[in-house]
C-alpha cells in the first residue's frame, strides 16, 4: 500500500516526500481526516526511499525492511485534514552494521510542525533462490 504521493528529494542519508490528504485517502475518517498516528507509516515509507536509493547506488545489498519500533512519536495535531499537503522528511541517524538503521523523521504542513519520531528498522537480507540452503 503506497501512501506517499510525491517524492521531493532522495539521497544516501535523507529523503522527503509529499502526502496529499483527501476524503479518498486511505484511513480517512469523515469529517475529521486521517488520524495522526498514520503518520508513522508516512515516515516509514519515506525512510524506505533512502534504502531504495542506497540499493540503486550499490551502497547496500537487497533487503526487506521491518519497522521494529517508534520512539518519541510526538504529534501536534490529532488529524491530518482534507486538503492538507504534508511534507514528510527522514534522515538516517545511525546504522548498526548492515541490519539496524535509525531514522529521525518529521511531518509538517505549510511550515507548521505536525509530528516527529525516531524509527528503528531491521534490514533482513534477501537471498537469491539459488543461494538458499535447502534440505530435503
Amino acid at each position: 500500500m503506497l501512501l506517499i504521493d510525491k517524492v521531493l528529494h532522495v539521497a544516501a542519508d535523507s529523503a522527503s516526500a509529499e502526502v496529499h490528504i483527501t476524503a479518498d485517502s486511505p484511513f480517512f475518517m469523515a469529517p475529521t481526516g486521517v488520524p495522526a498516528w498514520i503518520g508513522i507509516e508516512y515516515m516509514g515509507q519515506t525512510a524506505a526511499l533512502i534504502a531504495g536509493h542506497q540499493l540503486q547506488q550499490g551502497l547496500t545489498k537487497p533487503h526487506l525492511g521491518f519497522l521494529l519500533g517508534t520512539r518519541q512519536y510526538q504529534i501536534h495535531v490529532p488529524y491530518f485534514a482534507d486538503g492538507d499537503i504534508l511534507q514528510v522528511s527522514c534522515t538516517q541517524a545511525a546504522l548498526s552494521g548492515d541490519q539496524l538503521a535509525q531514522f529521525s523523521c518529521e511531518i509538517s504542513r505549510g511550515g507548521e510542525l505536525c509530528a516527529t519520531a525516531k524509527l528503528t528498522v531491521f534490514r533482513k537480507p534477501v537471498t537469491a533462490p539459488d543461494q538458499e540452503n535447502t534440505t530435503l
